[in-house]
């Protein structure tokens, strides 16, 4: 799971969105083509948004988002509940956002599973700077985007459940359902790493579920 693809950094400019990725989820399974999308959620008012440029940057992280996920992880999004709709967006920010998924198995999965289950600053400041030395792009965005970036970050991982607050929380590990974790081993079972299971949970799950 841990790449070397060029970090971006384009969710700043959106959280994690959870309720509006639902409604443009279902209108995306309902009309199949993104510009109707986009028209009917225009149209419609549909995201309650009063600026258009409000509009235009969420719907397209959504949209990037949501493309990144097999047809059973969308449908699991739409029909599952409120817990599974989360887990899956987790999902697809981890696919969209390699900081992010990097974060999240290198730093919130490698202290969880060794009972270490406070996230502080230093713990962000460390995996910042050692990124930076294979991640030039690191070093070339400012110091005010460096600081949205950490934020954000934080605020990601408290939207989707990951810690209990958005500074200085406490890890948690999510509870996956067994459609969840279902549909996360048939695309790729390291995905099961962004929510904090080990590498002997990973296959004791795959095995179980060719055995189901």
């Amino acid at each position: 799971m841990v790449t070397t693809t060029k970090y971006t950094f384009s969710f700043t400019g959106a959280s994690a969105l959870i309720p509006e990725t639902s409604v443009i989820a279902e209108e995306y399974n309902r009309l199949k083509d993104w510009k109707t999308v986009r028209k009917s959620l225009l149209d419609n008012n549909s995201l309650n948004k009063v600026k258009q440029a409000t509009f235009t940057r969420e719907f397209r992280e959504i949209k990037k988002r949501l493309s990144l996920l097999t047809s059973d992880q969308l449908n699991l999004l739409i029909q599952g509940s409120l817990d599974d709709a989360k887990s899956i967006i987790l999902l697809s920010l981890a696919k969209t956002y390699p900081f992010v998924k990097d974060f999240i198995i290198e730093v919130l999965r490698n202290k969880y599973l060794i009972f270490d289950t406070l996230l502080t600053e230093t713990d962000y400041n460390k995996f910042f700077n050692t990124k930076s030395l294979s991640h030039d792009e690191l070093n070339t965005i400012t110091e005010l985007t460096t600081k949205k970036v950490k934020q954000r970050v934080y605020t990601l991982l408290d939207q989707v459940g990951l810690i209990t607050q958005a500074k200085n929380g406490t890890i948690l590990k999510p509870v996956l359902s067994s459609k969840v974790i279902e549909v996360i081993i048939e695309d790729d079972p390291a995905f099961l790493m962004i929510f904090l299971y080990s590498n002997e949970e990973i296959i004791s799950l795959i095995q179980k579920l060719k055995h189901a």
